[in-house]
């Protein structure tokens, strides 16, 4: 049995730990170089729902871009090494990726809540194809598989004036719809999206009433106020305002609490219930 001396063999492992944290180090380093196409998210509130797009900005550069650098139509990145034609990543780098917070149409089919990868193909026309892909963890476009479309929509893209770097934002923000819209070169790609706002508020609400918030008259009170400023679920509304009122430990036997109690009995078309209400308040 050959015996290797212990000072021999300790230099050996040094040199190996060494040689692995150096080539960690080297590849850690690597990974905060700057990039070419910067990394960029933005985010938008409708309603109550949270929609977010991370990407990469790629630059003109003085490039064609349209039909050229993002051919029109599918083609092959021949990454595979089989035939397959595969959409344009809609950025740069990874997946651009798209957050729904809630449940949401997108040019009025249906989407469920959670993060997709964004692809588009765009033809000379001026027609997209706007794929949500539930494979939102690849690299780009090179894994795309069409089998993992989450949803399709057809949009057209318009004209604008030059854009330097690839920029995704919102405009057209309503309570409950907004128009995320990607700007490169001199093209503007527009999708609609929207959220059944006071459908996703009525269920929050529902469950609000049911921990903490729903110990305070306060807010059960704007939770009333909700859906009789919505017209949503009346009765509801009625249930909670007599809870604002008279549940014990939380109601509070107040003119406002007592007035709002008076409108929703208006809104129901119950006049004379409401004027018996409000001469409860002069008695307080």
């Amino acid at each position: 049995m050959i015996r290797i001396p212990t000072s021999r063999l300790l230099g050996t492992l040094l040199l190996s730990c060494l040689a692995a944290l150096s080539a960690s180090t080297a590849f850690a380093q690597m990974a905060i170089l700057p990039q070419a196409s910067p990394a960029a998210s933005v985010t938008q509130t409708v309603g109550i729902t949270e929609i977010s797009v991370s990407y990469s900005r790629p630059s003109v550069n003085g490039r064609p871009i349209w039909g050229e650098l993002v051919p029109y139509g599918l083609t092959n990145l021949g990454w595979t090494g089989e035939d397959e034609a595969a959409p344009w990543r809609a950025g740069a780098n990874e997946n651009t990726v798209v957050t729904f917070e809630h449940d949401a149409k997108v040019e009025g089919k249906a989407i469920p809540a959670g993060s997709y990868g964004l692809h588009l193909i765009v033809e000379a026309s001026g027609d997209v194809t706007v794929i949500f892909s539930k494979d939102y963890q690849s690299w780009g476009s090179y894994f795309y598989d069409p089998a993992k479309d989450a949803l399709r929509v057809k949009v057209k893209s318009q004209p604008r004036p030059h854009q330097e770097q690839l920029s995704y934002s919102f405009s057209d923000i309503t309570k409950s719809s907004a128009v995320l819209s990607l700007d490169w070169e001199k093209k503007s790609i527009p999708i609609k999206i929207s959220v059944d706002t006071d459908a996703i508020v009525l269920a929050s609400l529902k469950q609000q009433m049911r921990n903490a918030h729903g110990f305070r008259y306060q807010n059960i009170m704007d939770a009333a106020n909700y859906l009789l400023a919505n017209d949503l679920e009346l009765e509801l509304a009625l249930e909670w305002s007599e809870i604002a009122i008279s549940r014990p430990w939380v109601g509070r036997k107040l003119p406002e609490t007592y007035e709002l109690k008076a409108k929703i009995l208006d809104k129901l078309g119950r006049a004379s219930e409401a004027a018996a209400v409000r001469a409860e308040i002069a008695s307080l």
